[in-house]
């Protein structure tokens, strides 16, 4: 059995890359593991769920330090609260220069929808609205214009540095609508 392995390997060489391959072997090293781990002859497998269950409290003990908790505030946050009363008025030159963009919709009551095309600051995590666009009727496709249009209102909003920053993507969605 150990010849024909060898056989077939010689002639199929795997020619995934490394990682995938290392991480195929943890991964069967770590099911091999499994105490209740049982496989029928028809390819089904079964395993007591206690089992899994402890292994996977225990992962997230180990690995909790790298989650972070929707109802924590983590440290850029934190830094958002320390210096929020001096950019309410004025943004940062920092957060114009490092931004992510952040496109959100939402429905209004009409049934027509709104296509945001937010910033968010990697420096401060505050949001500001770049541009919106309405959608109403029988639209159910966008047209190919959007996108270059909606880029280049965005590099306009940057250049023009009056953008309004606020802690939350919806309040950022807010003070947009109400300033129409």
């Amino acid at each position: 059995m150990i010849n024909l392995h060898r056989l077939i390997s010689w002639l199929f060489p795997d020619r995934r890359p490394d990682w995938e391959q290392k991480r195929e072997r943890e991964f069967i090293v770590a099911a091999n593991s499994l105490k209740t781990l049982s496989v029928t002859d028809r390819g089904g497998m079964s395993i007591n769920p206690e089992e899994l269950r402890e292994q996977i409290v225990s992962a997230r003990e180990q690995l909790k330090h790298l989650v972070h908790s929707p109802g924590t505030r983590g440290e850029p946050c934190q830094a958002v609260a320390a210096v929020e009363v001096t950019q309410e008025a004025e943004p940062s030159v920092g957060e114009l220069q490092d931004c992510i963009e952040v496109v959100a919709w939402r429905r209004l009551l009409s049934g027509a929808s709104v296509r945001y095309v937010c910033l968010q600051s990697t420096n401060t995590g505050r949001y500001t609205v770049a541009t919106a666009s309405m959608f109403s009727g029988a639209l159910e496709t966008l047209p190919t214009w959007i996108d270059g249009n909606a880029n280049r209102q965005v590099a306009n909003a940057l250049q023009g540095s009056e953008l309004q920053w606020y802690a939350t993507l919806s309040d950022a969605m807010d003070a947009w609508d109400a300033e129409l």
